[in-house]
């Protein structure tokens, strides 16, 4: 529920709070007086309207306006319409964009073997073959894995002193940031 942007939640604490310093007299006559401001209201809006469509339709101008005060649904509704020429090319581009981040991130998951990617049939290695995506078979990806990692690396510290094991079983000194592992006195 949401009454002129107004929460449910929200409307039962203006509720209490009015309970509490007006007294149930007084809203009542209080809502009595803002029936008869909104009713008012609508018929201003209505005579308006009817005046301005008047003018309009005797100048030729083809515009329809609302008969109905505006919400603020009706108002998000009407706004989205005349910028969505605008706004479309945008979108398809962004849309573009999506399908080929997804396509990424499914060439990385089958390299990383998270998640084993089937051949490709035909047909879509034939779409896909105008974007530069060469989606790779399981057995090239098993050898991309099997790479050993080079013993030799640049030596940046650590903060023990301890040099890093690497996955090939040698270890790579990267520096000590401790006195004591630098041989300095305290």
């Amino acid at each position: 529920m949401n009454i002129l942007g107004v929460g449910a939640a929200e409307l039962v604490a203006v509720l209490l709070i009015m309970l509490v310093f007006a007294g149930p007299k007084r809203m009542i006559h209080w809502s009595y007086v803002l029936g008869q401001h909104v009713a008012k209201f609508r018929k201003i809006w209505s005579e308006t309207v009817d005046l301005v469509q008047k003018e309009f339709d005797e100048a030729g101008v083809d515009i329809k306006l609302p008969k109905e005060p505006p919400t603020r649904k009706s108002l998000n509704r009407t706004v989205s319409d005349a910028v969505k020429p605008m706004t479309q090319p945008v979108q398809d581009s962004l849309d573009e964009v999506k399908k080929d981040i997804d396509t990424v991130q499914e060439v990385s998951d089958a390299l990383n073997n998270k998640k084993p990617k089937p051949n490709p049939s035909p047909k879509s290695a034939a779409a896909n073959a105008g974007k530069g995506v060469n989606l790779p078979k399981p057995a090239a990806a098993k050898a991309n894995t099997s790479k050993p990692v080079p013993a030799s690396g640049p030596k940046l510290g650590t903060w023990g002193g301890a040099p890093l094991p690497r996955t090939n079983g040698s270890a790579v000194d990267l520096g000590a940031w401790t006195k004591a592992a630098r041989g300095e006195g305290n």
